[in-house]
């Protein structure tokens, strides 16, 4: 299924717009230019801005249908990838605290992989140093309170 540009650019408009309107309730900063709203501010016109311009660019290319399915997407080794990305997010985020992001993460993202067809043992290694650097990453360098599950004591 491919939407077309200018839906994509409408739901960027749309979201460019929401961002500028929380922004906006921002409070300022005494003796300060630069306060908290700025940088959301500047991504919300940006966001829009883009938004515009592939709405422009979109309807201009091709303004003909505004969705197309496509037949390679009914294949079913990519229904599958979609069905355990959208349970296994779903099964991780009720089961988040108790698992932990390591653990939870790496089953995951191996799981994604196998159901992709990446059946080599190496695939599950590659997933389980991504997901362990991104957790050192978060709560080590950018002290985000990722939980840890199983593997507490460990990390």
């Amino acid at each position: 299924m491919k939407f077309h540009d200018s839906i994509i650019g409408l739901l960027l408009v749309a979201f460019g717009g929401w961002v500028l309107w929380q922004a906006q309730g921002f409070p300022d900063m005494p003796g300060q230019i630069i306060g908290p709203a700025t940088f959301p501010t500047l991504l919300g016109c940006l966001c829009s801005l883009g938004g515009l311009m592939l709405i422009w660019e979109g309807r201009k290319m091709s303004p003909h249908a505004l969705l197309s399915l496509h037949d390679g997407w009914r294949i079913g080794p990519r229904i599958t990838c979609v069905a355990v990305a959208i349970l296994g997010t779903l099964l991780l985020a009720v089961t988040f605290e108790q698992v932990g992001f390591p653990v939870g993460g790496t089953l995951l993202l191996a799981a994604l992989f196998l159901s992709a067809g990446l059946t080599h043992p190496k695939w599950i290694a590659v997933s389980a140093v991504f997901v362990l650097t991104v957790h050192l990453v978060m709560t080590r360098l950018l002290y985000v309170p990722l939980p840890s599950g199983f593997v507490k004591g460990l990390l």
